[in-house]
Protein backbone atom coordinates (compact mmCIF):
# COMPACT_ATOMS: atom_id res chain seq x y z
CA UNK A 1 0.00 0.00 0.00
CA UNK A 2 1.19 3.51 -0.80
CA UNK A 3 0.89 6.63 1.32
CA UNK A 4 -2.61 8.08 1.30
CA UNK A 5 -2.78 11.88 1.38
CA UNK A 6 -5.53 14.43 1.96
CA UNK A 7 -7.79 15.69 -0.82
CA UNK A 8 -6.09 19.08 -0.76
CA UNK A 9 -2.57 17.64 -0.93
CA UNK A 10 -3.49 15.21 -3.71
CA UNK A 11 -5.16 18.05 -5.66
CA UNK A 12 -2.16 20.33 -5.17
CA UNK A 13 0.24 17.63 -6.40
CA UNK A 14 -1.95 16.86 -9.41
CA UNK A 15 -2.24 20.47 -10.54
CA UNK A 16 1.48 21.06 -9.95
CA UNK A 17 2.21 18.05 -12.16
CA UNK A 18 -0.06 19.44 -14.85
CA UNK A 19 1.68 22.84 -14.71
CA UNK A 20 5.15 21.25 -14.75
CA UNK A 21 6.98 22.10 -17.98
CA UNK A 22 9.68 19.44 -17.80
CA UNK A 23 9.81 15.66 -17.66
CA UNK A 24 7.46 15.58 -14.65
CA UNK A 25 4.60 17.08 -16.69
CA UNK A 26 1.29 15.25 -16.47
CA UNK A 27 -1.38 15.73 -19.08
CA UNK A 28 -4.89 16.65 -17.92
CA UNK A 29 -6.06 13.03 -17.70
CA UNK A 30 -2.91 11.93 -15.88
CA UNK A 31 -3.29 14.79 -13.39
CA UNK A 32 -6.81 13.65 -12.46
CA UNK A 33 -5.72 10.01 -12.23
CA UNK A 34 -2.71 11.08 -10.13
CA UNK A 35 -5.08 12.85 -7.74
CA UNK A 36 -7.18 9.71 -7.36
CA UNK A 37 -4.26 7.37 -6.84
CA UNK A 38 -2.59 9.61 -4.24
CA UNK A 39 -5.87 10.23 -2.41
CA UNK A 40 -6.68 6.52 -2.30
CA UNK A 41 -3.12 5.47 -1.43
CA UNK A 42 -2.62 3.49 -4.63
CA UNK A 43 0.49 3.12 -6.79
CA UNK A 44 0.99 6.49 -8.51
CA UNK A 45 2.80 4.75 -11.37
CA UNK A 46 -0.64 3.69 -12.60
CA UNK A 47 -1.05 7.17 -14.13
CA UNK A 48 0.62 5.73 -17.21
CA UNK A 49 -2.76 4.28 -18.19
CA UNK A 50 -3.82 7.87 -18.98
CA UNK A 51 -0.74 8.94 -20.95
CA UNK A 52 -2.55 9.02 -24.30
CA UNK A 53 -5.79 10.57 -23.06
CA UNK A 54 -4.62 14.19 -22.84
CA UNK A 55 -5.73 16.78 -25.35
CA UNK A 56 -9.02 15.03 -25.93
CA UNK A 57 -7.72 11.53 -26.68
CA UNK A 58 -4.27 11.53 -28.28
CA UNK A 59 -4.52 15.31 -28.77
CA UNK A 60 -7.41 14.89 -31.19
CA UNK A 61 -9.64 17.44 -29.44
CA UNK A 62 -12.35 15.05 -28.31
CA UNK A 63 -13.60 14.71 -24.72
CA UNK A 64 -11.56 16.77 -22.26
CA UNK A 65 -8.79 14.68 -20.73
CA UNK A 66 -9.76 15.80 -17.22
CA UNK A 67 -13.18 14.20 -17.76
CA UNK A 68 -11.67 11.08 -19.31
CA UNK A 69 -9.30 10.92 -16.33
CA UNK A 70 -12.26 11.03 -13.94
CA UNK A 71 -13.95 8.11 -15.70
CA UNK A 72 -10.71 6.15 -15.73
CA UNK A 73 -10.08 7.02 -12.07
CA UNK A 74 -13.30 5.39 -10.95
CA UNK A 75 -12.48 2.25 -12.88
CA UNK A 76 -9.03 2.17 -11.27
CA UNK A 77 -10.60 2.73 -7.86
CA UNK A 78 -12.92 -0.22 -8.37
CA UNK A 79 -10.12 -2.40 -9.74
CA UNK A 80 -7.80 -1.73 -6.80
CA UNK A 81 -10.44 -1.73 -4.05
CA UNK A 82 -11.89 -5.00 -2.73
CA UNK A 83 -15.22 -3.21 -2.23
CA UNK A 84 -15.19 -2.39 -5.94
CA UNK A 85 -16.79 -5.69 -6.79
CA UNK A 86 -19.87 -4.84 -4.72
CA UNK A 87 -20.12 -1.20 -5.78
CA UNK A 88 -23.28 -0.32 -7.71
CA UNK A 89 -21.99 0.39 -11.22
CA UNK A 90 -25.33 1.90 -12.26
CA UNK A 91 -25.11 4.44 -9.43
CA UNK A 92 -21.51 5.35 -10.32
CA UNK A 93 -22.56 5.76 -13.96
CA UNK A 94 -25.30 8.19 -12.89
CA UNK A 95 -22.78 10.15 -10.82
CA UNK A 96 -20.43 10.37 -13.80
CA UNK A 97 -23.28 11.48 -16.07
CA UNK A 98 -24.08 14.24 -13.61
CA UNK A 99 -20.42 15.31 -13.48
CA UNK A 100 -20.25 15.42 -17.30
CA UNK A 101 -23.51 17.39 -17.58
CA UNK A 102 -22.43 19.84 -14.88
CA UNK A 103 -19.06 20.36 -16.59
CA UNK A 104 -20.84 21.07 -19.88
CA UNK A 105 -23.16 23.55 -18.15
CA UNK A 106 -20.28 25.24 -16.33
CA UNK A 107 -17.91 25.54 -19.31
CA UNK A 108 -20.33 25.30 -22.30
CA UNK A 109 -18.39 22.38 -23.81
CA UNK A 110 -16.83 19.01 -23.01
CA UNK A 111 -14.52 18.69 -26.02
CA UNK A 112 -10.92 19.79 -25.72
CA UNK A 113 -10.93 21.57 -29.06
CA UNK A 114 -13.88 23.74 -28.01
CA UNK A 115 -12.48 24.34 -24.52
CA UNK A 116 -8.99 25.32 -25.66
CA UNK A 117 -9.68 26.76 -29.11
CA UNK A 118 -6.59 24.96 -30.42
CA UNK A 119 -6.01 21.92 -32.60
CA UNK A 120 -3.53 20.04 -30.44
CA UNK A 121 -3.05 17.31 -33.06
CA UNK A 122 -0.69 19.56 -35.00
CA UNK A 123 2.68 20.88 -33.87
CA UNK A 124 1.60 24.43 -34.72
CA UNK A 125 -1.65 24.09 -32.78
CA UNK A 126 0.13 22.67 -29.75
CA UNK A 127 2.72 25.49 -29.77
CA UNK A 128 -0.06 28.08 -30.05
CA UNK A 129 -1.90 26.39 -27.17
CA UNK A 130 1.22 26.46 -24.98
CA UNK A 131 1.62 30.21 -25.58
CA UNK A 132 -2.06 31.05 -25.05
CA UNK A 133 -4.24 31.60 -22.01
CA UNK A 134 -5.85 28.19 -22.65
CA UNK A 135 -3.35 26.19 -20.62
CA UNK A 136 -4.17 28.01 -17.34
CA UNK A 137 -7.86 27.45 -18.13
CA UNK A 138 -7.11 23.75 -18.47
CA UNK A 139 -5.56 23.76 -14.98
CA UNK A 140 -8.89 25.21 -13.81
CA UNK A 141 -10.79 22.40 -15.57
CA UNK A 142 -8.54 19.83 -13.90
CA UNK A 143 -9.18 21.40 -10.48
CA UNK A 144 -12.93 21.58 -11.08
CA UNK A 145 -13.06 17.90 -12.06
CA UNK A 146 -10.94 16.91 -9.06
CA UNK A 147 -13.28 18.77 -6.71
CA UNK A 148 -16.29 16.94 -8.12
CA UNK A 149 -14.51 13.59 -8.32
CA UNK A 150 -13.46 13.77 -4.68
CA UNK A 151 -17.16 13.74 -3.74
CA UNK A 152 -17.71 10.57 -5.75
CA UNK A 153 -14.62 8.76 -4.44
Amino acid sequence: MFEQVSVSQAKEEAIAGFREKGPGHKNCAQAVVHFTLRYLGRDPALIRVAQYMGGGMARMGHTCGALSGAVLSLGLRDLTDPAGTTRDAAQVTLQLQELLRDFDCEFAAVDCLELTGHDLSTREGYVAFAKSDAQPRCAHYVGWVIDRLSDIL
